[in-house]
């Protein structure tokens, strides 16, 4: 016990050498000054430079150089007062840098009245400071060398002395505090006598000797805690303190370099005595006071780089402390307490009041250039994202489900200080985004990663019977919904205030009207509760968090604040409504839920309709996209399409009356959707719209390949007929176009995108496998013409060429196209057919008779009859080459292919009517020529 007492006494001993006469100093000339401020009142006479002068004599006694002006830099002086050089640098008077709100004798009170009270902005990462700090270490190198190498003195002190066994442990301490004393005792006696800035021999000196001896006193104290036990942890941590209190008035006397030296030092000394300690954790709050001696020396010293250079030293110490496994627990507290330092002190208050912009305002540009928050704001959102990302580091280190919920109390305890706590610094104000949204990430971070939490929780499916489930989703509910009431409140907290910017009222209800859904929505999709649960008691808590949504939406429309109220009523509401479909998805049946959807995008029109909601139309969209993906994907088409088989017989695998009921009845409640919203809501109805549309499609193509494909389905007849059923989709979006506005145009424009493309594979199923001339499988089937060619080709034929005669915004060549896909749709039919004919329904059969072949040379030259006669009536130049190039086709095939297979008087004939044919063509194509000329000119 008497070990662990006299260092402590000692220490008490050395702050009442140095603080005592300290106090006495600064007391008389405290007095003096005041006492001439006194007599310059009485005499009612300004301030002169006499008068300046002699106060200047009394606050320091030795002579000391030229004083500044101002003692007390503001914060936008950070770019140079960094280790200004010493052309550029004078000594700041010890009354002077006191206090930042105390006078300059030389200033009248009436000019201090009159300075703006605003805090300037401060840049500390600039080019301009780094080229001044290389400049600095440049010139100064051997004095930094020095101070560094008396601050390691002290540290190798005392493991020499631990090494050799010249002393005592308790002496070895001893010897080190004396060190740092005797440091800082010569510092401060150069310091008195001729100042720290000033130019000549002992620039700087007094702040490299005070500064290596402060660290030689934290060194000495860790070493008696962390090498030889001599102190329990709280006598440490109050010796640690009292030296704290040390650096930090010091601080307010010397120059930067012993604010840098003093915390690198300082942060850097537990790194270098070494040693092993049965609580490591006291060092995060040892760290801790490094950064609140930093962050005290800065808010009078108003330098802002010993701010950033005493929490990026600090935190990073806590960091490197926390990867050896020194725990969790006080690695989160000291953060936090970091954090609320660098809050706090920097603006002298327990309160934040932050004003000015905030980060979110840096995305805007007010005439031309862009807003950047004040220095304290930009201090606050770094530490408030470090507090945020330590937490997640002991999510994503965590073991045990224990260390998981000490990562989330940690982000819980700074979402309600950014909601509450700094409800009052409107510049603040999107510091919640930061631990909000990492809440949001722990459950996605367990589930994707198999953590334990989430593994503690699964672990609950295989629970014995009569036993409870797991708590951890209703914990991350209730945090989801506790979340939304905060955001809630901080709404109704900036109802009625003029806001600029993001901080408004429709900000803090978007937020909670999405924070709550979203937590129950990640846990729906990555844990699914209902396995563990079972379904019903997760159905009740997303109700209950539903009838919480549209608690909020109540009082939101009961608010004094009428500003876009309708917006923010509708937020909650279409809350509301999303939570409700959650649960109609967890307790209905496929058919079931995808008509629940339908009723509800039906209501959602409806209240808009009633109340004038708009912001309700985005939840009618997103219903309409969540009920096309049902019907269509999941389960979709293959849920209405599929067959099973059941005692040796093929039947669907869902009965007809629920395939009708999910289709029709959906169709049903959509059209009244689209007929309320097609007057009042524009881009509603045309997205319910393209809905129907697309959903009447797969209708179609679902009751095709249930009525005519069977088992198995892929046949030609039905694959050609639900390519028809996308490509007059495709038509129809395409000829709808042409009367579009611009977000028409890009919704018509994507759809018709993508019933071309379903078109396309269907098309290429149709020439490949479901070919008739190249598959055996695919049999033709019914009477001739009228069969399942006829079925497979021409209605997609007749969609072309519509498309053809209609669609005719898009220019020529589109026109072109469609009439080229049907043209050549109908003489692949000619041909099927032409083949059928002479060698039956399987077409795969090997080789060409001569009739087939025959009758494909009769079918050319009639088409091109028929083409020449449709040019002569349309005055045609195209088409009539389309039919000579017809003839001149059918010329070819004859001399090349037919005449190989023709002999006798078969020969003879077939010859003599091709030639009186075509001598017939040429005769009708002068004719046609003559008259055309005769007229008006012909088209093309």
């Amino acid at each position: 016990m008497l070990e662990i007492g006299l260092p402590l006494l000692g220490l008490l001993g050395l702050v009442i050498v140095v603080g005592v006469p300290y106090l006495l100093v600064s007391h008389a000339r405290l007095k003096a000054r005041v006492a001439v401020l006194e007599a310059s009142h009485a005499s009612r006479k300004a301030p002169g430079r006499t008068e300046a002068k002699n106060v200047e004599e009394i606050a320091n006694p030795a002579p000391s150089g030229k004083d500044e002006e101002n003692a007390v830099e503001p914060w936008d002086g950070a770019s140079r007062a960094a280790l200004q050089s010493p052309a550029t640098t004078s000594v700041q008077s010890t009354t002077e840098t006191v206090s930042s709100d105390m006078p300059s004798p030389n200033i009248s009170i009436a000019n201090q009245e009159a300075q703006p009270q605003e805090t300037p902005r401060a840049f500390v990462f600039q080019e301009d400071t780094y080229r001044k700090l290389n400049q600095w270490l440049r010139e100064n190198w051997v004095l930094t060398a020095g101070a560094a190498s008396l601050a390691l003195a002290g540290v190798f002190m005392v493991q020499y002395g631990a090494e050799h066994g010249l002393l005592t442990p308790f002496w070895r301490v001893m010897a080190a505090l004396g060190f740092g004393t005797a440091l800082i005792a010569g510092g401060e006696v150069i310091r008195r006598r001729f100042g720290d800035d000033v130019e000549g021999s002992v620039q700087y000196l007094p702040s490299a000797l005070a500064g290596a001896g402060l660290i030689a006193l934290f060194s000495g104290i860790i070493s008696a805690r962390a090498m030889y036990g001599l102190l329990d942890p709280g006598s440490t941590f109050a010796a640690l303190c009292l030296v704290s209190i040390l650096a930090m008035i010091l601080g307010w006397f010397y120059g930067p370099l012993l604010s840098a030296l003093g915390l690198i030092g300082a942060t850097a000394a537990p790194f270098l005595v070494g040693g092993q300690s049965d609580s490591p954790w006291l060092f995060y709050y040892y760290f801790a006071l490094i950064a609140m001696v930093g962050l005290a020396v800065d808010t009078v010293k108003r330098w802002a780089w010993v701010s950033v250079l005493a929490l990026f030293a600090t935190i990073s110490a806590n960091l490197l402390l926390f990867l050896t496994d020194a725990g969790g627990l006080h690695f989160l507290i000291a953060t936090l307490l970091i954090a609320g330092a660098a809050i706090v002190i920097p603006e002298r208050s327990l309160t934040p009041h932050h004003s000015g912009s905030s980060l979110l305002d840096m995305r805007r540009l007010v005439n031309g250039t862009q807003k950047f928050p004040e220095f304290t704001t930009r201090l606050s959102a770094a530490v408030t994202g470090a507090a945020s990302a330590s937490a997640m580091l002991v999510v994503l280190d965590a073991g045990k489900p224990e260390e998981v919920y000490l990562g989330i109390a940690t982000l819980m305890i700074l979402l309600i200080a950014t909601m509450i706590w700094m409800r009052q610094a409107p510049a603040l104000f999107d510091h919640a985004l930061l631990p909000g949204l990492a809440i949001l990430a722990v459950p996605v971070i367990e589930a994707i990663s198999f953590g334990p939490l989430f593994r503690e929780f699964l672990a609950g499916a295989q629970r014995p019977p009569e036993t409870s489930a797991p708590s951890t989703v209703w914990i991350l509910t209730t945090i989801g919904g506790f979340g939304s009431l905060l955001a809630f409140f901080r709404m109704q907290q900036v109802e009625g205030a003029s806001n600029a910017g993001d901080n408004t009222p429709v900000f803090w209800a978007l937020a909670a009207a999405v924070y709550a859904p979203t937590m129950m929505l990640v846990l729906e999709f990555l844990w699914q509760p209902a396995a563990v649960t079972t379904a019903y008691p997760w159905a009740l808590a997303v109700i209950a968090m539903a009838a919480l949504m549209t608690l909020l939406a109540e009082r939101t429309a009961r608010g004094r604040d009428i500003e876009q109220r309708a917006l923010r009523v509708a937020l909650f509401a279409i809350a509301a409504l999303t939570l409700i479909a959650l649960a109609f998805f967890l307790l209905l049946a496929k058919s079931a839920l995808t008509l629940a959807l339908a009723v509800m995008v039906l209501l959602t029109v409806l209240i808009d309709r009633k109340f004038d909601l708009p912001a309700l139309g985005l939840f009618a969209q997103v219903g309409s996209a969540v009920i096309t993906y049902r019907l269509v994907i999941d389960p979709g088409v293959p849920w209405a399409t599929d067959f099973e088989l059941v005692e040796q017989s093929w039947v669907p695998n869902s009965p007809i009356s629920q395939v009708l009921m999910a289709y029709i009845g959906t169709l049903t409640l959509m059209i009244g959707a689209w007929y309320f919203a097609r007057d009042i809501r524009p881009k509603v109805a045309l997205i319910l719209e393209s809905t129907l549309a697309t959903i009447s499609a797969v209708f179609i193509s679902v009751m095709i390949v249930r009525v005519i494909s069977g088992p198995g389905g892929g046949s030609h007849p039905d694959i050609g007929l639900m390519a028809t059923v996308w490509a007059a989709s495709m038509v129809n979006q395409l000829y709808r176009m042409q009367s579009s506005g611009r977000f028409s145009l890009y919704v018509r424009g994507g759809l018709a995108a993508i019933y071309g493309l379903a078109s396309l594979f269907l098309l290429i199923a149709l020439f490949g496998d479901a070919n008739p001339l190249i598959s055996s499988y695919e049999l033709v089937s019914g009477p001739p013409i009228l069969d399942s060619l006829a079925a497979a080709f021409l209605p997609l034929s007749c969609i072309f060429a519509v498309a053809a005669w209609k669609v005719a915004h898009f220019g020529h060549r589109v026109r072109a196209t469609f009439t080229a896909a049907s043209s050549f749709l109908i003489a692949w039919y000619t041909a099927l057919e032409i083949r059928r004919l002479w060698r039956g329904n399987d077409l795969t059969v090997p080789g060409i008779t001569d009739p087939e072949l025959y009758t494909y040379t009769l079918a050319l030259l009639v088409t091109s009859i028929a083409i020449l006669t449709v040019a002569f009536w349309r005055r045609s130049n195209l088409l009539r080459k389309f039919a000579l190039g017809g003839v001149v086709l059918t010329i070819a095939k004859v001399f090349l292919i037919d005449m190989s297979g023709l002999s006798g008087l078969i020969r003879v004939f077939s010859f003599m009517g091709l030639g009186l044919v075509l001598i017939g063509l040429a005769w009708i194509n002068r004719i046609m020529k003559a008259q055309w000329n005769k007229g008006k000119p012909a088209t093309d």
